[in-house]
């Protein structure tokens, strides 16, 4: 039976197989079609605009108890332990409902096609490595830059420069394009600002090129990002133990000064720009007016502030100063979007920046562990730009060397699709320790020369059959 249109959301229930028809991001989930699987997703589809809603009867059903799952969220700031555990799942959830596959989707391989994919796998590892260097030698100038800030040295200004530039340059060479440095598990008593500020950086760059932002501006952005944490470097200091082990950290009740007292820091170089001393003293307001230090609101916030804002939060929504409450990189994008959509005017933070962070790293960032249609497990390596939802894909494959990994481009496998994004604790041991993510997942656009290789050779298909977990 042909897709019927729905004349008054009202008669949407849980259980009902519907059609959305209208560009990808008017709404939030991953895919068109799909049965609805919980109150979120059916309140979600209630509330949307501009978009077309359609059902089929005959794939519609009644839907199990057991299978709603209660997702308990908390406020977008200070969640809690178990809307965490839940919100891995909250793009997944309304995923196409795929019937139950006796047979793989994925067939036996011909001994060429092994020998093609390793190609392909070992083109991607030799590239990462090139890219795992450069991120190190610019984490190095890092570290540098917060000595010479704090010691109020100008030439931290042109060493700012610098890591900028070099992000930019990476990001416009198809061959060696830095996507987005993303962090996976738990940021540990290793992370330090730096990091963070490089991480925060890159992200505000690849959302500022998505939105047309000009070369100057870009500059001013990276800027504003690399600096915009620098006050944590002014506030007291104390020593926290905790399982981990000992860790030094700013003064948590004067957190909230630091935007004030970086901006300070920073207006006291004479070249550092306006935009940048506003993006450093308001990264932290929302456009609803809940943020800190003065309660800013939408009207008063510059672009590039609210992609800072935005950049900022997603990487502390991936880490988290409870290791046990980070969300992987796909959990997060789910949150941040989730909200947008269903916020809209009262949203904290802007839905065409949130929007141009997905469009640049991917519905599934890569480093995403995934569970594909026919229970194959695997972890996202690669993004397919012009397909966010069919990516490439690292397969557990227990019988081949981890260094003869298998790549798989789900976008030359029709009926092949990711099911669910996993969380690491829901992975057998095994297959953790095969795929690895690791705690800094780091990874290139889809351009050449990886990613062009893998699309010119034929039509993949994965080796065997019964990757069943």
């Amino acid at each position: 039976m042909p897709f019927i249109e729905v004349e008054d959301t009202r008669d949407l229930q849980i259980g009902t197989f519907v059609k959305l028809e209208g560009s990808w991001f008017s709404h939030p989930f991953p895919t068109n079609t799909f049965k609805i699987k919980s109150p979120e997703d059916l309140a979600t589809i209630q509330g949307l605009k501009n978009v077309t809603i359609l059902h089929d009867p005959e794939r519609s059903a009644s839907f199990d108890v057991e299978d709603l799952q209660e997702e308990n969220r908390g406020p977008l700031d200070g969640e809690t332990d178990a809307c965490v555990s839940k919100d891995a799942e909250t793009f997944s959830d309304s995923a196409l409902n795929q019937p139950e596959v006796n047979e793989p989707l994925i067939k036996e391989s011909s001994l060429s096609e092994i020998m093609d994919r390793r190609e392909d796998y070992h083109e991607f590892q030799d590239h990462l490595r090139k890219v795992e260097v450069a991120y190190q030698k610019t984490l190095g100038q890092g570290h540098e830059l917060f000595r010479q800030l704090s010691d109020r040295r100008p030439a931290g200004l042109k060493t700012a420069d610098a890591m900028v530039t070099s992000i930019v340059t990476a990001m416009q060479n198809p061959k060696t394009a830095m996507s987005l440095i993303d962090v996976i598990g738990s940021n540990g008593v290793a992370w330090s600002l730096s990091e963070h500020a490089l991480n925060v950086c890159t992200l505000s760059l690849l959302i500022g090129r998505q939105l047309g932002v000009e070369a100057e501006g870009l500059m001013e952005l990276g800027r504003g990002a690399l600096f915009h944490d620098v006050g944590y470097r002014g506030l007291p200091m104390k020593v926290r133990f905790s399982m981990a082990g000992m860790k030094v950290e700013s003064d948590p009740e004067l957190e909230q000064r630091h935007p004030e007292v970086g901006r300070q820091l920073m207006a006291s170089f004479p070249d550092t720009g306006p935009m940048v001393l506003e993006m450093i003293g308001q990264h932290h307001e929302r456009l609803d007016g809940s943020g800190f230090p003065n309660g800013t609101r939408a009207d008063d916030l510059s672009l590039l502030t609210k992609i800072v804002m935005v950049a900022d939060h997603y990487d502390e929504l991936c880490n988290a100063p409870d290791p046990q409450t980070s969300l992987s990189p796909h959990a997060a994008l789910s949150r941040l979007f989730r909200h947008v959509v269903m916020k809209r005017e009262s949203s904290k933070f802007c839905q065409e920046v949130v929007q141009a962070l997905v469009q640049a790293i991917g519905v599934y960032p890569p480093g995403s562990l995934v569970e594909l249609t026919d229970g194959v497990l695997g972890v996202v390596s690669l993004i397919n730009i012009h397909n966010p939802t069919k990516p490439i894909v690292l397969l557990y494959a227990p019988w081949l060397c981890r260094n003869d990994g298998m790549l798989v481009n789900l976008a030359h496998e029709r009926e092949l699709e990711i099911k669910q994004a996993m969380h690491p604790k829901d992975i057998p041991e095994q297959a953790l320790a095969y795929l690895s993510p690791r705690r800094m997942a780091m990874f290139v656009h889809a351009t050449e020369p990886t990613t062009r290789a893998i699309n010119s050779r034929r039509r993949r298909q994965s080796l065997k059959p019964g990757l069943k977990r």
